[in-house]
Formats: structure tokens, sequence, C-alpha cells
């Protein structure tokens, strides 16, 4: 590292020198002097040129060299431009290693800088070595040609008859007649080197079927804590839980009748009075609700009686008011139109042309208020449904509905003749009544169809156009009072309502009737 800085900061002065320019030899030797002084690890630093011919070079020690060139040799057949490691090599007990450094010009080499180093460990590495990788583990390192072999505090002999399979393997070795050792091969990228690490197969072994004795310890006592355990969990919890489950399940079956027995203060008894609690409320709650049902459906049955009470009342005022409009006031408007009559023929021809016309505007005004006063006490009498009964009566008045507002309506029946009480007849036909109505004010409907129809015990009235629909949830107040009205009377009558509506698909209004089987059909 420190050669690489020296050589990027100075590179005139290296260049000049290998050129043979005016470099000066003593500035060059003090900067390989401070290079060599700052890293502990470097004996010797070599300034060579492009054929490896020493130059220059500065010792650390003058006179105890610890150069060797056959690790140099390579290094001119290798990549010239590439910083690397170089072999291996040994001093009397001692391991060193070069590292060549290219000094380049154009991309073309000048010359090295080659540091040699020596290797050094200290005893922190060791310690965390054998933490890692257990205390009966060897590290091996040497050149890839096996020339030298180290374990880092001194040179070993060592062989391993595999190197020439790969850069990266594992193996197993025998070493006498009893010894085995297994490890593992790996290259060190951008070196000579190889790396070894050894374990002797016995203490592999060793720890193994300590380790295995260990398991089968552990899980054997693991095992009858298990068994002790679960035994526990069955006494002392899963039979009370299982209770609590049936209790909670019956009591989803609507069984408030319940009182569990307390085991202890612990969770599972707290659990069991908590039930206790919540089943006594529960019935408590019960009772409490179903005498809100039976006060419910007595004043729903109250409310019923009472809203066809007030039904009868209406409809018994319609008949009153249909009286006084035909014979009060449809006599006063014969009597009017009449007098106009008289009024025209006694005046003659003598008359003014727009005198003529305002009287004859006063006849046609009285006929057409006599035939509206006609038919409101028409509709407000029920028309034909006194006399005729209901199919009669839904089909005049769809044939009334058609000729008046120009919407084909179209009537079909099941059946010719059904008797059923009075206020069921008016209440279907006020359905069916109101049901057009809203057809005319909302649906812009071209075609409507009428049905009335019955199966066991039901008698189904069912009136369906094809107009514009509607969202029946996203209806208004004022929309949707006739709409309340309806679902009323249907209430009064004992009958369902059921309205489908879809936009731009029409609308389906179908009134469900429960009759007896006593109800005269044909």
């Amino acid at each position: 590292a420190g050669v690489t800085t020296l050589s990027s900061i100075l590179p005139e002065t290296f260049q000049y020198y290998l050129k043979r320019d005016s470099a000066d030899y003593n500035k060059v030797s003090l900067l390989l002097n401070d290079l060599l002084r700052q890293d502990g690890s470097s004996t010797t630093i070599e300034l060579r040129d492009s054929s490896m011919k020493l130059l220059l070079s500065v010792e650390k020690h003058p006179g105890s060299s610890s150069t060797e060139n056959s690790s140099l040799t390579e290094t001119r057949y290798s990549n010239p431009m590439q910083t690397r490691a170089g072999k291996f090599y040994q001093k009397d007990s001692s391991i060193f290693y070069p590292i060549i450094v290219p000094l380049t010009e154009n991309n073309k080499p000048l010359g090295f800088i080659i540091n040699y180093r020596k290797v050094k460990i200290t005893s922190a590495v060791i310690r965390q070595f054998s933490k890692l990788a257990g205390g009966g583990a060897t590290l091996y390192v040497g050149n890839d040609d096996g020339t030298l072999w180290t374990d880092l505090l001194q040179p070993v002999k060592y062989h391993l008859s595999l190197l020439e399979s790969g850069d990266e393997d594992v193996f197993t070795r025998k070493q006498g007649q009893n010894e085995k050792f297994i490890g593992a091969v790996k290259k060190i990228p951008g070196t000579p080197w190889l790396a070894i690490i050894e374990f002797p197969y016995q203490s592999l072994l060793q720890t193994s079927n300590q380790f295995l004795h260990w398991l089968i310890t552990t899980g054997l006592l693991l095992s009858l804590l298990g068994m002790l355990t679960a035994w526990l969990i069955s006494r002392y919890l899963t039979q009370p839980l299982k209770t609590l489950i049936a209790a909670t399940n019956s009591l989803a079956d609507g069984n408030s009748f319940l009182n569990l027995k307390i085991h202890g203060d612990d969770e599972v008894g707290r659990l069991e009075s908590a039930f206790n609690a919540m089943a006594a409320k529960l019935k408590k709650d019960q009772k409490i609700m179903q005498e809100q049902v039976i006060e419910a459906r007595q004043l729903n049955d109250h409310l019923r009686h009472l809203s066809a009470h007030m039904e009868k009342i209406r409809e018994e005022e319609r008949l009153h008011i249909a009286r006084e409009m035909h014979d009060e006031l449809g006599q006063l408007l014969t009597g009017f139109k009449m007098d106009v009559f008289l009024l025209k023929k006694r005046l003659g021809d003598s008359l003014e042309e727009s005198v003529k016309e305002k009287i004859n505007s006063l006849e046609t005004a009285a006929g057409e208020a006599m035939q509206f006063v006609r038919k409101l006490a028409s509709e407000l009498r029920l028309g034909p449904l006194e006399d005729l009964g209901l199919i009669a009566a839904i089909e005049w008045y769809s044939k009334e509905f058609s000729n008046r507002y120009q919407i084909p309506v179209v009537f079909n029946r099941s059946i010719n003749t059904i008797r059923i009480p009075t206020s069921s007849k008016i209440g279907l036909f006020r359905i069916c009544q109101e049901s057009l109505t809203n057809i005319v004010r909302h649906a812009k409907a071209s075609r409507i169809n009428v049905c009335l129809d019955v199966t066991t015990n039901y008698l189904t009235l069912t009136i369906e156009d094809n107009g514009q629909g509607f969202i029946i949830k996203g209806t208004g107040e004022k929309n949707t009072l006739g709409l309340l009205g309806m679902k009323e009377r249907a209430i009064m009558i004992g009958a369902t309502l059921n309205i489908n509506s879809t936009p731009g698909k029409g609308t389906i209004v179908k009134i469900t009737l429960p009759i007896s089987d006593e109800v005269q059909v044909s």
C-alpha cells in the first residue's frame, strides 16, 4: 500500500530515474527509506527496470538481505501492468514474500517497485482463529506449486496430492497408520498462494458423538417432560375446556339454563365464572326480549286493527263524499248546464258572435265538469268493486286507465271469480290504483302488464312496466310516500309487498296475500 501511494504521488521521480534522466539517486533512495520505515513488516524495497534488473535497493537492516530473485522470475511472463504478490520463500527460519508494483508510462511498463515483507502473525489473531474454527483446527498457507508451506509461524513440511485437481476442494488426508484429517483447500485470488484448513477426523467424530449423546439425552428428557405436561394439561385444562366448549355450544343453541362447576381460582376457573355470569345475563336479557316481542306483537296487532278501522272510516268518508258530489254538485252542474242551454235558446241569433262563443264555452265547461264529477265520484266509491268484485274492478280500471292516459294496459288472470274479505278486496284494488298512478307520474312507460294469479294458499297481484326504473334505496322521501302508502295497505290486509326495479329496465310490484282453504275460487 505504501509503495502504491508513493508511486502515485511522485511518479515523475521514478520515471526520470528509470529513463536515466536528471533524477537524483539520493532523492529516490531517501523516498524508499521513508516508505520502508512506515511499514513494520517490510524488510527490503527494490527498484527494478522492466527486465527485472536491479537498479536500487534499500534494506531496513543493512547487511541482512532477505530478497530472493526466484520468486520474481514469473513476473516477467505474467501481466506486467498488474500489482500482485510473489511466492513465499524462506530465509533461515523466517518466511518472506514480495509485493510487485508496476511503474508505467502511456500504459507501458518502465519498471517495478518490489517490497519484500516478512510473514508475521500475532497471538490475538491465533486466539481469534481458534475461537472461530475450534482448538483442533490447523491453518496452512503455501505456494500453489507446493514448494513451500507455513503455518504462519514457521516453515512446515506438507504434501497434498490433490493440488493438481483444482483451486478449491474438500479432501481427506491420512498421516501415518491411524491419523486421518478432513480439510478444505482454496486458492487466494491475485496471489500464487493456497490456503488449507484441516481438522483431525477423530476430534470431529468425538464432537459429533458428544452432540449426538447430548441430543438423545435431551430428547428423552423433553419427551418425559412433554408426557407429564400433556397429562397435567389434560387433567387441569383440557377437560374443563371441553366442558366449557360443550356448554358454549349448548348456549348457542338457545339453552341459557346453564351453570358450570368452578374448578379453582386459575384462568380456567375465572373463565367458567365469566361464562356463568354471561349465561345468567343472557337468560335475563332473553326473558326481557321475549316480553318485548310479545308486547311488540300485541302493539302491532293493535296498530293493524286501528289502521284497518281508520281505513274503513276513510272508505266510508269517500262514499259519503262521492254521494254528496253526485247528488248535490252533480245536480248543481246539471242545473247550470240547463240554464246556459235555455239562455242560449232564448237569446236566439240576435247575440254578437263573441257572446255566443262565451255561452258555448260555458256549456262545454259545464259538461266537462259533470264528467269529472262523475269520474271522481266513481273512483271514490271504488267503481264496480262493490257490485262486480275484485277481478272485474281491476279489469275495468285497467281499461279506464288505458283510455285516459293512452298507455296500453294488459290484464291477465288465472281465475274468473274469487271471494275474499271486503278489506282485502279494497286493499288490493287501492294498491293497484296507486301503482298505476306512480307509473304515470314517474316511470315514462309505454306498456303495463297486470296479472292476478292464485297458487296454493296465496293470491298474487303483479304490476309490471317497461319504464325507466329507479334505485329503491336512493329515492327521497317525496318519491317514496306512494310506496309507503302501498306497504301500509299491504300490512293492514296481512299481505307482503315486494318492489324490484332496475334503472332503464322498468319496475315490478308484487303483492302476495295469504288465503285460506275456505276461500272460493273458480
